[in-house]
Parts: structure tokens; sequence; C-alpha cells
């Protein structure tokens, strides 16, 4: 988790979740009578209300005329502020009842706005169109890390117009925005994606939700960026197999080896010798030094290799490709390994580092005289079976 998500979910501890429990469940619910309590009307707050125009006169007095019994209203506890029912408390005056029913609502004044204009959107006298934009500007300033959706359902409007409203504010909200159902998401999945391919170039047998865990996307996202590199994969294959050695060579063989295409057949190099202008270097094998681009073809064979489902997605692979990317280290990076260094290293590591020049010579004969032996070289081993 990003610590811009651990910020998030902790507030979302703190500020009522957007949608995680149906506030009208609770307070105008069949079930919710159990709570009801009588408060006396001189001590309530009604100067909170989310309608910009005040109270409506007429409707105050069809409910003051009603026979019938006024809802309980919803009061924030410790501030006695009316969250919901200002109108039946005016009416309730204009029957001159000394004490009213109530609900008790337990959160901050940020939290009881949004319960405010949710209750007001969906019963009783509606809020007017201007009152749930004014009413989604004020929870954008307070709650900036809300998605347009989560509030677009408090206010009752759009999501097209909240972003409207956000974009008019200059509030675009951090890297992850809280969902309708509570949980934190990244406002652009571009970042995780990228984060997603690299994972899943390095380590290939990694799980969808271990990706997901690590790159702060769903998994729904890792599996299609996963498909994204298989298809890239076998849009390369082709092209390798239009540069295969011979058209009797085994397909498994073609597509073990990416960079076929980089170096015709017959023309392996040996250790030492540095390729002319125009010819490909076989796997492994980096341009010295002062070979200008040397590095970057390195760089881009060692990427199409990472895209080869065939070695992707097998131990002996996966190992291949591990030891190669640590094998294609940069000049800087070298110099920095060399200058940091203890002094009593130095005869050790030159030696070992020798031994593994002389390795990858063998590894690179081997490697060539593979790629230029005949195809009829593995015909006894076919013809064997029966």
């Amino acid at each position: 988790m990003t610590n811009s998500e651990a910020v998030l979910r902790r507030r979302d501890a703190r500020v009522h979740p957007p949608e995680r429990e149906d506030p009208e469940a609770r307070y105008t619910g069949p079930g919710a009578g159990a709570d009801v309590e009588w408060v006396p009307v001189a001590e309530l707050d009604l100067s909170h209300s989310p309608r910009s125009a005040g109270e409506n006169g007429e409707h105050i007095r069809v409910l003051a005329e009603s026979q019938a019994d006024l809802p309980p209203i919803v009061v924030q506890r410790g501030t006695n502020r009316v969250v919901d029912g200002v109108h039946r408390v005016r009416a309730a005056r204009l029957r001159g009842e000394p004490a009213v029913r109530a609900r008790w609502f337990d959160g901050d004044d940020a939290s009881a706005f949004v319960l405010a204009v949710r209750l007001n959107v969906r019963h009783g006298l509606p809020l007017s169109l201007a009152d749930r934009k004014a009413a989604g500007t004020r929870i954008l300033c307070e709650q900036e890390d809300w998605s347009n959706r989560a509030i677009a359902s408090a206010v009752g409007l759009s999501p097209k117009t909240i972003a409207a409203l956000r974009e008019a504010l200059g509030r675009p909200g951090g890297r992850a925005r809280i969902g309708r159902d509570g949980r934190v998401r990244p406002v652009s999945t571009a970042a995780g994606r990228e984060r997603a391919k690299e994972m899943l170039l390095r380590e290939p047998a990694s799980s969808l939700r271990a990706v997901s865990a690590v790159a702060g996307v769903s998994t729904g996202t890792v599996r299609d960026v996963r498909d994204q590199l298989a298809r890239e994969s076998r849009a390369v294959i082709p092209a390798q197999r239009r540069a295969a050695p011979a058209p009797g060579a085994e397909p498994p063989r073609e597509r073990s080896a990416p960079s076929a295409q980089a170096a015709p057949p017959g023309h392996g190099s040996p250790p030492g010798h540095h390729a002319p202008p125009g010819h490909h270097a076989p796997p492994g094998h980096h341009a010295p030094p002062g070979q200008q681009g040397g590095l970057d073809r390195s760089t881009a064979l060692l990427r199409s290799l990472r895209t080869d489902p065939s070695l992707r997605f097998n131990q002996s692979g996966r190992l291949l490709l591990s030891i190669l990317a640590v094998a294609a280290i940069d000049p800087q990076a070298q110099d920095g390994l060399v200058l940091d260094l203890p002094d009593h290293c130095l005869d050790f590591v030159a030696e070992l580092a020798q031994a593994s020049v002389q390795a990858w010579q063998g590894l690179a004969v081997r490697v060539s005289q593979r790629r230029s032996a005949p195809p009829a070289r593995k015909q006894p081993t076919v013809n064997r079976k029966p």
C-alpha cells in the first residue's frame, strides 16, 4: 500500500464513508425506531441547514396543520445541531409542542453535513439544483479525496457535474480517491499499469494478487497487462520465424532464441572478435564500451528476451534472464561498484570477474555452435522413434 493510500484509509476511518452503509436505513428505515428520544425544541440548533434560501414557510404550515405524527428528526450528538428535520421542528413550534422525537447522529461536522444532504435529497422537500451544487462544492472542499461518483451519489448530481465543479475549484485531489463503497482506488492506472508491466517482465511467475498489491491496481488490470505482454510477444515471434536458419528447423528452437533475427545463421563470431558494422552479435555478447550504441543494443536484446514466453514461463528461462540482467550492467554502475569496493577485496573480485569473462566466452562459443549447427543434427534423435 502506498503512503497516500494509507493516509486515505486512516482518514476514511475518521470521516463518514461515502456509502459503506446506507444512512437512510439507519435514520428512516423501519428498524430505526428503537433509539428515538424526546428532545426539547428549545435546545435544538437550526442554523446549519443545507438550504441557502432558508426554510419554506408554506411547507412548514402544511406540516403543522397535518394531524399525523411528525417523523423523528436527526440531531448531532454533543452540538444538538439538527441534521435533518428543520421544517418539522418549525412545525412543532407552531403546534406549541415543547419537544420532538429525534435520533442521534455520532460524527463530526463534515460527516453531519454529508448526511444532511443525503437525507434532504431523497425525502421531504427536495433540495434545489443550486443547493445541491453548493453542497457538492462544499464536500469537494472538505472531502476532496472522495471520488466524483461518491460525491454525486451524496448530493444527487451526475458525476460529470461533480467533475466540472472539481475542475472549476482547482482541487484535483491526490493520486487515489475513496469510492462509493469506501475503497481507495488510484485516479489514473497509467503508473500502476507500468509498475505491473515491469514486475511481470522481471518476475513472470508472480500471481495476479501479488502484482496487484505491489503495483496498486486491481487484479483485472494486472490480467489485462499480462495479456497485452503475451500479445506483444506473439507479434515478435513471426518475425523471428522468418529469419530462422532453415525451413526445417524445429519451432521450439526458433522460439527460444528471440534474437535470431539479429544474427544470420552460420555467422557466429569467436570470443574476442568484434562484429563488423551491420553484423549483429549473439545474445549475451556485448559491444565494447567504446562502440557507439553497444549498451543500447544490449538493453534492447534483453528486453526482447524478457517478452518471450518460452523463456518467461519456465524455470531455466527465468534463471537465464536473471543472469543476463545482472551481466548487462552499464559503465556508470561498474564505476560505482569499483569505487565502493574495499581494498582487501580487489584481488578476489578481479579473479572472479576474470573467471566470469571466461565462462561467458565459453557460453558464447556453445551458443554460436548450436546456432550454426545444421537442422539435421537432431534427426537421429527423432528417427529413434518407431
